[in-house]
């Protein structure tokens, strides 16, 4: 028997040697995922991708890279910027649903790790002040068009009936219980670099085109290569965060000006007129980030504009003589059009709306497969789709992020406010909000930030180690 115990005494000794090395292997792994190296290294790889034209193949690897965080991190945040990668360099394979839709049947797996993550890791379920104006929408989209719809097209169009909708609610809830909890690291200072990098990433993939256009200049044979509006529309996600790096690192300032002429050089109207007020709201959010060297910031800002303008204004020039000053360019523009239709079906029913599956405007002629039938206007699209209701809805809840960004403002709720402002300016003029993924989930994330700086006091996050949403004092958090 004493033989027999001290066998069992050896064994459990030896299993708790392996189980402490597989944790410290375990948050060794965590830590790394975790780690601006392994960050790097995400968007050089998905840079790759782009010069070897492998964006589908590259789009299975990331979402199996994002199934594997997913299990091995208790932490949400290393997610992110995979996810974002995979949602920019795939924006080069535009109508591209016949290729995307063979690989539904893997879906699964995804949708087991993202289960697992949250049942394993779950943290406490919490809902702040912005999930109310995300309700209200959800309410103005379920109700668009109530009665006109059959049970056919409320399937078929259910990626956008869920997903700016009740779907957005779930989202919320989820990532709100997991960005609350501590963490030993400043969140901050990691999702502005993963914004920075997803800038990169944009403005790497513009460069990109641009070459490969002018070797093929000679043959005629090739097009820009890039979608100009979504990279525009990342690109000003982005435009704020390298300021914001800077407060630690100064010479990532610089990135904001190349966002800017990465903007001129998309050729996106949009981008061009909205990314020039952001770049000097930009200017002004740096000049008064400190009270010293206000006069040095300002030279500098001056210095990077007149840089870019002396750079691609020639590009610039060309681009508002051909599509904004040229002779009857702008009206017309099918935009004009679908904002008469807009009001037309605010005229019909201005309660509700026609609903966001009203195939009767003019873009349903041309859109691409498995894509909502957008006004590419925010106003229109909510005033035809939604009326009354839409318009209570939506107003709302922009009102409650303006709130939240200016409530004992800060340098970090200027950037995500700054950031959330290019997306509603890049709204006017094209799907932006309307599209659940990236931008409308980025959008929610933002405001989830604005809550949790708001919520706690203790910033940055100070907290030793990564708990499960259950934070050892009340305070504490973004």
């Amino acid at each position: 028997l004493r033989g027999c115990n001290v066998n069992a005494s050896s064994a459990q000794k030896q299993y708790n040697r392996v189980k402490e090395r597989a944790k410290v292997l375990l948050q060794t792994l965590r830590r790394f995922f975790n780690s601006e190296l392994f960050y790097v290294f995400e968007t050089l790889f998905a840079c790759l991708l782009v010069v070897m034209r492998q964006e589908v193949i590259g789009a299975v690897i990331f979402v199996a890279l994002i199934s594997l965080l997913l299990i091995v991190c208790e932490d949400i945040l290393p997610t992110t910027l995979p996810f974002l990668l995979l949602c920019t360099f795939t924006t080069n394979c535009y109508d591209s649903f016949d290729t995307f839709i063979g690989y539904a049947i893997y879906a699964p797996v995804v949708i087991a790790a993202l289960i697992a993550h949250f049942v394993v890791y779950r943290g406490t379920l919490k809902i702040g002040e912005s999930v109310y104006g995300i309700c209200l929408v959800s309410i103005a989209v379920l109700l668009g068009g109530v009665g006109d719809f059959t049970l056919k097209q409320y399937v078929s169009g259910a990626y956008y009936i869920f997903g700016l909708g009740t779907g957005m609610i779930f989202v919320y809830m989820l990532m709100k219980s997991a960005f609350s909890a501590r963490r030993g690291y400043d969140v901050r200072m990691k999702f502005a670099a993963v914004m920075t990098l997803v800038g990169v990433l944009c403005s790497f993939m513009i460069a990109t085109g641009y070459v490969r256009r002018y070797l093929h200049l000679s043959t005629g044979a090739y097009t820009i290569g890039f979608s100009p509006n979504n990279l525009a529309t990342l690109l000003m996600f982005a435009m704020p965060f390298p300021i914001y790096l800077s407060r630690k690192q100064l010479p990532i300032v610089i990135l904001t000006p190349v966002f800017l002429a990465m903007l001129c050089l998309t050729k996106s109207r949009g981008g061009l007129i909205f990314g020039c007020v952001e770049f000097f709201i930009c200017c002004l959010y740096w000049v008064n980030m400190g009270k010293k060297h206000k006069k040095e910031r300002i030279i500098y800002c001056v210095a990077a504009l007149g840089a870019v303008a002396c750079a691609f204004g020639r590009v610039v020039l060309d681009m508002l003589q051909d599509r904004i000053f040229a002779d009857g360019v702008i009206i017309s523009n099918v935009r004009f059009t679908m904002f008469g239709q807009a009001l037309d079906n605010f005229y019909k029913r201005p309660f509700v709306g026609t609903g966001i599956l009203d195939e009767s405007i003019w873009y349903s002629d041309t859109k691409k497969q498995g894509a909502m039938t957008w006004y590419h206007m925010m106003i229109p699209q909510v005033v035809g789709s939604m009326g009354l209701i839409g318009i209570v809805a939506y107003g709302f809840q922009i009102l409650q992020r303006v709130k939240l960004t200016f409530q004992k403002r800060s340098t970090w709720s200027l950037a995500l406010g700054i950031s959330y402002l290019g997306l509603l300016m890049m709204s006017q003029v094209n799907p932006g909000e309307f599209c659940p993924l990236p931008f409308g989930l980025l959008a929610v994330l933002l405001f989830i930030f604005q809550e949790i700086r708001l919520e706690y006091d203790d910033l940055p996050l100070t907290g030793k180690q990564f708990h499960s949403g259950k934070s050892r004092c009340k305070r504490g958090g973004v």
